[in-house]
């Protein structure tokens, strides 16, 4: 995995189809916030102006498909360079019993739990 931010087309597609439930939103926010069982958790959400605006101002990293923005938290950058995001239908012949956003990250830099919502960066 290389030390960009992958997001796959299947979640490009779910972006779009939230984005076209959601017109006054700008895109999505990725960033990560301490907690869960292995110290960071992943975070991707709507941007409303407000937030927007606040963000815009950090100058972030802005990855585009289409007419969807994914807007990557400065102060997160650094702990998400590496992961992927992908969304996941359910398949229960495959033991995925529901749809969802689900993060990856690149094991040489980092540590996951089972969840896949938490990790820990590896110390060199």
């Amino acid at each position: 995995m290389s030390l960009g931010i992958l997001v796959t087309r299947n979640a490009w597609t779910k972006m779009k189809d939230v984005i076209k439930c959601s017109p006054k939103s700008k895109g999505f926010l990725y960033y990560v916030t301490s907690g869960g069982c292995n110290g960071f958790n992943f975070n991707l959400e709507l941007l409303d102006n407000k937030k927007y605006t606040e963000i815009c101002s950090s100058k972030p990293l802005i990855i585009k498909s289409e007419n969807i923005a994914l807007y990557v938290d400065p102060l997160s950058e650094i702990h998400l360079l590496g992961s992927s995001i992908d969304y996941i239908y359910e398949d229960y012949s495959k033991g995925k019993f529901e749809n969802k956003f689900v993060f990856k990250i690149n094991t040489s830099l980092a540590t996951s739990c089972g969840c896949g919502v938490s990790f820990s960066p590896k110390s060199k």
